[in-house]
C-alpha cells in the first residue's frame, strides 16, 4: 500500500545557489536539504518520494523528514483539502515598529510615538549607568514588546551594580555588551545578558550567525519587505532621523520638529523606501539561502535596473561559507562580479572553485 504524505505549512523549503533550507517557523529552527530534495517538497499537495529510486535512500529521507515533524501521513489524498496552503502576505503594516535611539533621546521622540505600538525598542548607551535606567523608565508608558541595551563598552563592576534594578524592569529583554574578554551568554531575570568581544562599530556593521532568525513573523517580514529597514527608526545623538544605523540619509532633526511633522517624514516615501526593498530584489541576496531570516544593516542601492550592496556580505552563497570559515573566498574570488548593470556568474571558475573547496 502506498503511503501518502503532506509538508508541515509551517516548514517552508527555501532555496539558494546551491543548496536549500528547510525554514520551521513553529520550532524556531532551521534544516539544510539538498536541490533535488527541496523540489520534492516543495509542494502544498501530496509529495512524490518515487524521484528517489534507492529504496534505503528513500525511507531514510522520509524517518527523518518524518522525526522533525516536516513531512506527515495522512490516510487518503482527500485529506490533503483539511490542510490549506499559508498565506505568504504580510497583512499587517507598521510604519514604525523598531526604534534605535541613545541616551540622550529627546522627549519629543518620546511624545510622538506615544500611539505607536514598538515591538523592539533598542538604546545605546557607552556605558551602564543611571541615565540608562532613566531613558528606560521615559519609555515604561509606551507599550512596548522588548528593549534591548547595546552597552558599547563592559565594565564588570558596573554590570553588578545594575542587574539587580534591570530585573525589576519587566520590558528589558537583552543587555548586549562589547570590548569583553570573551564571548559568552547567560540568562539572569529573563534578561539574556550577551558579551562580545568586538567592538559596536564593528558588530553593528557585519552580518553574523547571531542575527539570523526564524520565525513566522520574520519570514513573512522578510518575505515581503527589507526585515531591517521596514518600520525601522534610527535617532542620531544629534537628533537627526535616519533608516538605519548604517545610513547616511537624514530625514530631518527630532529636536525641530511638530508631531504633524515627524508622522508625516516617517509615513513619506521616501523614507518607506528601503523598507519595502525585499532580498528577493536584491543582487546576490536573491540566490541565498538564508535571505528570509537575514537582518541585514547593509544600505541597498540602485544605480541602474538592480539593488545591490557596495560592502560584500559576510557569507558567500555561491560557495556556501561563512568568512570565518575555512576555504572562503570573496565573490570576485569566486568568479561572481556585482555591479549596478547586474550579476555576471563565471560558471567555469566558479565550479572549479566549488568543487576544490568542498572536495578537500
Amino acid at each position: 500500500m502506498t503511503r501518502l504524505y503532506l509538508r508541515n505549512q509551517l516548514c517552508i523549503p527555501v532555496m539558494g545557489f546551491n543548496r536549500a533550507i528547510i525554514y520551521d517557523l513553529g520550532r524556531k529552527d532551521y534544516h539544510f536539504i539538498s536541490e533535488a530534495h527541496y523540489h520534492m517538497l516543495n509542494t502544498d499537495g501530496l509529495i512524490n518520494f518515487d524521484g528517489i529510486s534507492d529504496e534505503s535512500e528513500r525511507s531514510e529521507l522520509i524517518d527523518f523528514l518524518l522525526d522533525l515533524e516536516i513531512v506527515f501521513e495522512v490516510a487518503s489524498a482527500h485529506e490533503a483539502e483539511r490542510f490549506p496552503k499559508i498565506s505568504t502576505a504580510l497583512h499587517h503594516t507598521n510604519p514604525l515598529s523598531h526604534a534605535v535611539v541613545h541616551t540622550n533621546i529627546s522627549r519629543n521622540f518620546i511624545d510622538f510615538i506615544s500611539q505607536n505600538h514598538l515591538q523592539n525598542l533598542s538604546i545605546i548607551s557607552a556605558q551602564m549607568n543611571d541615565e540608562v535606567i532613566r531613558v528606560i523608565n521615559s519609555f515604561a508608558h509606551l507599550e512596548i514588546d522588548g528593549i534591548y541595551l547595546y552597552i558599547e563598552k563592559f565594565d564588570p563592576h558596573s554590570l553588578s551594580l545594575y542587574e539587580r534594578e534591570l530585573a525589576r524592569l519587566p520590558a528589558v529583554f537583552s543587555v548586549n555588551f562589547f570590548k569583553a574578554d570573551k564571548p559568552h551568554t547567560k540568562l539572569e531575570a529573563n534578561i539574556y545578558y550577551n558579551f562580545f568581544t568586538e567592538g559596536f562599530g564593528d558588530y553593528k556593521q557585519l552580518l553574523t550567525v547571531d542575527k539570523l532568525y526564524v520565525n513566522q513573523d520574520f519570514f513573512l517580514e522578510a518575505y515581503n519587505k527589507h526585515s531591517y529597514y521596514n518600520g525601522k527608526i534610527y535617532i542620531d545623538p544629534s537628533g537627526n532621523i535616519k533608516n538605519g544605523l548604517n545610513n547616511t540619509q537624514i530625514f530631518g532633526n527630532i529636536n525641530s520638529m511638530s508631531d504633524d511633522e515627524f508622522h508625516q517624514t516617517i509615513n513619506s516615501e521616501l523614507f518607506l523606501a528601503l523598507g519595502n526593498i525585499s532580498k528577493q530584489k536584491t543582487l546576490v541576496c536573491q540566490h541565498c539561502e538564508f535571505r528570509y531570516m537575514c537582518t541585514d544593516t547593509r544600505v541597498p542601492e540602485k544605480e541602474a535596473e538592480h539593488w545591490f550592496h557596495h560592502a560584500e556580505c559576510v557569507y558567500n552563497p555561491y560557495i556556501s561559507k561563512w568568512n570565518n570559515e575555512e576555504g572562503y573566498l570573496n565573490l570576485k574570488a569566486s568568479g561572481i562580479t556585482v555591479s549596478a548593470s547586474g550579476c555576471t556568474i563565471n560558471k567555469d571558475q566558479l565550479s572549479e572553485t566549488f568543487n576544490k573547496i568542498w572536495s578537500e
